[in-house]
């Protein structure tokens, strides 16, 4: 069992007291954190396995990422101009067709990487296209390979009316994902976890894709089995014929709504987007206790609003942070992320007292462990919970003087000032290096072949020319 110390970093626990201690230290023996605390307090170096100085640093819990889709990064930088409901229609779907399992693998390879490089050691995968037992595997395989804690949220889908080709019926739908949750859930020590995803906004019922009986029956599973349920709820734009608002107006009620009518919606729920929920939304979510994930620079790039999260934390909701997929608004950058959260809320509410940094530190750690059902293990650098830290770099140009390093870090610093990133008590990236995985550079470009490969089956080429020249 490995010993390691990290001493002289200005250490943000994120504990229940939110301890800062200015020159501290973090103590991990095995994959939990022994004890942590101020310089004065650390413990004496004989006995352990490997010392890190980190003096110049910002340490924080591993950041933990509440939304994400893994095989977009294989299209990242293509998506301009698209409103996100023509996105779905002309880029995403036609897309989704073309996802062979070698796709599905490259591409967690570089989701991995990306995420572990800027300080990610843990995201929830919400899965958008239709799975088999061996796309998941290699979906899977390469987050456990270079060492990231990952929650996998596989589709729940069936042969429907609208969509005819799925190749199970309802039961079997169920039973195949019973089977994958016994195959993965739990497996290389904890660090796979799988979730649900049942979409069960009013566009997707409204398409056929999903039945009511299939949320009902979905959830009745997610229950049994005790994991979270990950949805898209009222995201996309204002438009009358194709958005929101029309099926607002065709169906006389909220996604919200909808799952408080059908007496689903509780604390197994993961809310994504919510760009247009109201204040009796906010009300019923911070009743029954579900969770609400933001992705802020995912809705300012697709131009569908301000998600009112600011109001959401205040009505005792637990807000997180998410990025979506790479495909979408092109960063995974969890410290971008942080900083995009603070200054959208400010301009929604005209105040810039809403949202300050330590808050967007907190929906980005703890409040993620808390949507993920992972709380009492990650999130927070507390000990005996699993040693997931992500050490930063702030003695940068660009972050500048230090009088409050928080709030330079998060307006000034960069995801890519990781210096040292550890999941499950094992340095998993250092200094630029990843420890489990030689093969990066030669990953990416091969994810960026098999994207353009997709691309020229799609017949979406055209979508590789600077906007000039469309």
């Amino acid at each position: 069992m490995a010993k390691i110390l990290l001493k002289n970093g200005y250490v943000v626990t994120v504990d229940g007291k939110r301890s800062v201690y200015p020159g501290g230290f973090v103590a991990i023996e095995g994959a939990n954190i022994a004890s942590v605390g101020s310089g004065s307090e650390a413990p004496a170096e004989r006995g352990f396995d490997e010392v890190i100085d980190i003096s110049g640093c910002i340490v924080l819990p591993g950041l933990v990422n509440g939304h994400q889709h893994h095989w977009y990064t294989l299209f990242k930088g293509l998506a301009d101009g698209y409103l996100l409901e023509d996105w779905v229609t002309d880029f995403l779907l036609p897309l989704t067709r073309q996802l062979s399992e070698e796709a599905m693998r490259l591409s967690s390879y570089v989701a991995a990487m990306e995420m572990l490089a800027t300080g990610t050691t843990c995201s929830l995968n919400h899965s958008v296209t239709t799975t088999s037992p061996e796309l998941v595997r290699a979906t899977i395989e390469p987050q456990a390979e270079l060492g990231i804690r990952q929650v996998f949220a596989k589709e729940l889908r069936c042969r429907t009316p609208a969509n005819p080709q799925h190749p199970l019926t309802l039961d079997e739908s169920l039973a195949a994902f019973e089977e994958e949750f016994r195959r993965w859930d739990g497996k290389d020590n904890g660090l796979i976890r799988l979730a649900m995803v049942i979409e069960s906004n009013a566009h997707w019922v409204a398409a056929g894709m999903t039945t009511e009986e299939l949320i009902c029956r979905g959830y009745e599973l997610a229950r049994k089995l005790g994991l979270k349920i990950s949805t898209h709820i009222a995201g996309g734009t204002f438009s009358l014929e194709k958005g929101f608002l029309r099926y607002l107006r065709e169906t006389g009620r909220t996604d919200v709504r909808y799952l408080m009518q059908l007496g689903l919606l509780d604390p197994h729920w993961v809310l994504i987007h919510g760009i247009h929920v109201t204040e009796l939304d906010i009300e019923h979510m911070a009743r029954v206790g579900c969770s609400f994930v933001y992705t802020p620079t995912s809705e300012s790039i697709r131009g569908g609003g301000i998600g009112p999260f600011a109001n959401a934390w205040r009505a005792g909701v637990n807000v997180a942070l998410g990025t979506d997929g790479p495909m979408v608004d092109y960063s995974v950058d969890m410290v971008e992320q942080m900083k995009a959260c603070m200054l959208m809320q400010h301009v929604r509410h005209l105040d810039p007292t809403r949202m300050p940094p330590e808050r967007s530190i907190e929906m980005a750690t703890i409040n993620a462990a808390k949507a993920l059902g992972l709380d009492r293990e990650i999130g927070s650098l507390e000990i005996s919970k699993r040693a997931d830290i992500a050490v930063f770099d702030i003695q940068k140009p660009y972050v500048g003087v230090l009088h409050r390093p928080i709030s330079s870090f998060i307006c000034a610093g960069k995801g890519n000032d990781a210096r040292l990133v550890m999941v499950d008590g094992a340095i998993v990236y250092r200094d630029g290096t990843f420890t489990r995985f030689r093969e990066s550079e030669r990953t990416v470009l091969e994810a960026e072949k098999i994207g353009k490969k997709a691309l020229d089956a799609a017949g979406l080429r055209s979508r590789l020319e600077p906007a000039w020249r469309r």
